[in-house]
Formats: C-alpha cells, structure tokens, sequence
C-alpha cells in the first residue's frame, strides 16, 4: 500500500477542497491508504469523515494561511510516527517544511491558480526555496504550468494533472419550473454566471454585455450567482434592468445550472474553470474571456465562444449567437459533453493523479 497524506490549508471548501473531496471518493482503494490534513474547524471536516476508510486530522495554526512556524511542528508530530510515502500540499507551505524536515518519501504540491510572478531578486529567492521544499509540482492546466515556468520552477518538477469534475445531476421539470418561475423565466435564453462578487471575476463586463444583448432586442434572464465584496456596486449598475438577478450566494449551485442555457466567464484570470468544466458536463455551451486556462476548455465556435477580456460587446455578439442560432447552439452544447466525457470527469482526473503517485512511489524504492 502507498501511503498518502493530503493537506490543505482552507477552511472554505474552494477548489482545492473540492478537487480533495473528488479524490477520496474514487481513489483505489486497493492501492492507496490516506490520510487527510485539515485546519481546525474546517467546512471540509463534515464530508470528508463521511469515507470511513480514510483517516481526517485537525491541525492547529493553519486556517487560511500558508506557513506558520507553530504548524510546522504540530504537521512534523505526525509525520514523525510512521512511514510515508507522498505528502501532496494544497498550498501549505507548512506541511512542505514539516515534510523536508522529516524526509519523507515525496512531497507533491498542486497549484490550483495562477500567481503573480515576484521581480528580481524576491522570484529568485521563491525558486530556490520551492524547487528544494517540492520534488513535483502538479499544474491544473497548460496555463499553470506556464505560470509555474516563469515562477523558477524547473521543468522536470512539473507534472500537468487536468481538473476533474463531477458531472451536474439532472432536476426534475417540475423543480425546474418552479425555479423559473421564481425568476419570471419565460421563452427566453438564460445566461449565468457562477462566481464570487470579486473584481477578478469580471462582473461589471457580463452586465455590460447582457445590456447592451437586451438593447439589442435579444431575449434573455442574466443570473449572477454568487455573493462578495462587489455585490452593492454590481446591483447599482444593473439596477435598470430587471432581467439582470443576482441570486445571492448558493451553496448547491445544481438547481440554477440545471435553468442554464450559456454559461458565463467573464473574468481576467482563470486556471482551470470548475465552472467551465461542470456546465460541460451538463451539457452547456460556455461564453469565456480568452484568459488562463480558459482557451485549453473552449474550442472556438466549436463547444463555447472565446471573447477578450473586458470586450463587453464581443460578449454580447456571443450572447446574441447563442440565443439566435439554434444550430449553433445544440453543436457547442453536444461537442461540450464531449469533451467533458473524454478529459474532465473526476474518475479521469483520480487516476491520472494515481499514475503520478505509482511513478514517484517506485523512485522512493
């Protein structure tokens, strides 16, 4: 058996959190043994200890922050009283210090977004100190792996790993009905976004652009789900528009998926959209910004449509194409599932993970 310790730092289930949760469901289990390292008080506690066949420990000092010296010697307790074999942070910089300092097997880092890249000398200082806490980094897309090149992390560390998601389950219509209902939803075309009210998700150009498709003389409800910071900001530029609803923070986001015909992105960074990759998986079609991972998920007038970033009426000519062009649409929609069925599902990702975990166990022997 090959011994495996998860870590991960959130108290919030992100997605990292849900990337782990994917992970413990459909690890073999005939192979691997894990345990997983949480912050106390952790959202992840309650799912995760529904597997009964793995082990969960709360640790001290690490909600919500990379490094705290005092996490590293709670992590360096545990890992001092047995064998392991891979370690793989999510963001802990304590849990690869604790890790190095005990020698375990290997320590494996996924790095689930793109990070500003530091300047001279402060990027020298961060490779050389990442590349000796990490024998591999996992990057979530091709554009994570980029971003981890231009960070000074050497090319033989890195291992690109594709997101995996599970698929969207289907609602009944008459749930469906009700909730479009509740939302005045008619013969019209529904636009979403799913994502947190913060700038780098690009809010103020999906309302730009569902303006001016309403202008347009298009037909459509536009749903922001989601909560943050920007929500009083965003409500004020949308408040002429009462096809414009914001559904405020929802924890299952299945139901309003379920309503959706486009999905949205219109942010300025992405790594690998869990949003792109679960609207793919129920069969819709997405409008994107051309950014991050974004262009590896989106084939172009094929499964979606790619716009520029902040280019609101670009987003609008997309919108106007996805709501008049049935054709087009039931294309993009079925070349979606496609894709999803060949690269992203959850199954798919675990194993591809599981490869990676057999090839660097056997160095350790």
């Amino acid at each position: 058996m090959i011994n495996v310790y998860q870590v991960v730092s959130d108290t919030n289930i992100g997605g990292a959190g849900r990337y782990l949760l994917n992970y413990v469901k459909y690890f073999d289990r005939n192979k691997f043994k894990v345990t997983v390292l949480v912050p106390e008080g952790s959202m992840l506690l309650a799912p995760l200890k529904e597997f009964l066949d793995i082990s969960v420990k709360e640790i001290p000092y690490m909600a919500d922050k990379s490094y705290d010296p005092r996490c590293v010697s709670a992590i360096r307790e545990i890992f001092s009283s047995e064998k392991i074999d891979i370690v793989h942070t999510h963001a802990s910089l304590s849990a690869r210090v604790a890790a190095r300092k005990e020698k375990v097997g290997k320590i494996i880092s996924t790095r689930h977004c793109i990070e500003p890249v530091s300047k001279f000398p402060v990027s020298v200082l961060k490779a050389i100190v990442n590349n000796f806490l990490c024998d591999i980094y996992v990057a979530v897309s091709d554009a994570v792996f980029d971003n981890l090149r231009k960070s000074g992390i050497k090319k033989s560390k890195i291992r690109t790993v594709y997101n995996g998601v599970e698929k969207i389950e289907k609602i009944s219509d008459e749930e469906k009905n009700n909730l479009k209902k509740e939302f005045d939803i008619k013969d019209e075309t529904v636009f979403s976004v799913f994502a947190r009210l913060e700038e780098v998700k690009g809010h103020k150009y999906f309302i730009e652009a569902a303006k001016k498709f309403l202008e347009d003389g298009g037909k459509g409800k536009f749903l922001i789900v989601g909560d943050g910071s920007l929500k009083e900001e965003l409500k004020s530029l949308a408040k002429d528009t009462p096809d414009i609803i914001f559904t405020g923070y929802k924890e299952d986001t299945t139901p309003y998926l379920n309503i959706t015909d486009v999905n949205v992105i219109s942010s300025s960074s992405e790594a690998m959209s869990l949003a792109i990759l679960e609207a793919m998986s129920a069969k819709k079609p997405t409008v994107a910004t051309k950014v991050g991972g974004n262009p590896q998920l989106i084939e172009n007038n094929e499964n979606g449509i790619l716009c520029d970033y902040k280019d609101s009426s670009a987003m609008a000519l997309a919108f106007l194409k996805m709501a008049d062009d049935k054709e087009f649409y039931e294309k993009c929609a079925e070349k979606a599932k496609e894709m999803y069925d060949e690269k992203f599902t959850a199954e798919i990702m675990v194993k591809n993970l599981e490869m990676l975990y057999e090839e660097v166990s056997n160095e350790n022997n």
